[in-house]
């Protein structure tokens, strides 16, 4: 399996390596890392040397930095990352500064990162006031060679999200969190139809630790019952597909 979505709250070595040795013990191949703490570029830096050090974790950078932008995406290219994460409510960028994402995706078109993008609408103090899915739309134009992981996949609206993108072939959709935090609603059919329809443009990740690791493969599971997976479909979601986008 190839997880989409672990986020780190530590960058020690030797916490690095449980969350490594736990994934391994779960049958997870290969897993996106994140570390939520990164403030600065020896974070970066740290991270991306610890996570090198086992086989099973890729190392994904957070824009952060929104007054430089072309320096800070430089800097990640520099460092051989091929992903960035561009996280709005991190960012505390509204999504109506639609200045500000095209200047983004302008510096972003120059590189082979593959970008990764959140599509909650929930902001902590309050509600976005944009449509996102209209946002993102715009600046996928503008990114036209980039791979695109929407993670979440819009979350309740995944169905909006696939029929927006599905001709795009560079787009997909990733079902961390979604998976689990909808599971036993409607949401749950939409996502077993996608499963069924959309097998090469799906991705799947638990988003640990917010999410728990048992839950989730269990979830996972039942998914692949329900929705009478075969073997390619469910290669496909569980691991080819991004090991496909990761080594493009």
């Amino acid at each position: 399996m190839f997880d989409s979505c672990i986020h780190f709250q530590k960058n020690s070595f030797n916490y690095i390596e449980k969350i490594s040795k736990k994934l391994s013990l779960n049958k997870i191949n290969y897993a996106l890392a994140m570390y939520d703490s990164e403030k600065k570029i020896t974070d970066r830096i740290k991270f991306k040397k610890n996570c090198e050090k086992f086989n099973n974790l890729i190392p994904v950078a957070f824009l952060r930095n929104s007054k430089n932008i072309k320096s800070e995406i430089n800097n990640i290219v520099k460092l051989k990352y091929k992903f960035i994460k561009i996280h709005p409510r991190i960012l505390r960028k509204s999504l109506s500064d639609v200045k500000f994402y095209t200047k983004v995706f302008n510096e972003l078109k120059k590189t082979n990162l593959v970008i990764m993008w959140c599509t909650f609408d929930g902001w902590e103090d309050q509600p976005s006031e944009s449509n996102q899915i209209n946002v993102i739309a715009g600046l996928i134009k503008i990114a036209k060679k980039n791979k695109i992981l929407l993670m979440h996949g819009g979350g309740p609206n995944i169905l909006k999200y696939y029929e927006k993108f599905r001709f795009i072939n560079r787009v997909f959709l990733d079902l961390s969190y979604t998976l689990v935090h909808y599971y036993g609603t409607s949401v749950e059919k939409d996502i077993t139809f996608l499963a069924k329809k959309f097998d090469k443009r799906i991705v799947i990740g638990c988003d640990y630790p917010t999410i728990n690791l048992k839950k989730y493969l269990s979830i996972v599971k039942n998914l692949s019952k329900k929705a009478k997976l075969n073997k390619i479909k469910k290669e496909n979601i569980f691991h080819n597909n991004l090991y496909r986008i990761f080594n493009s």
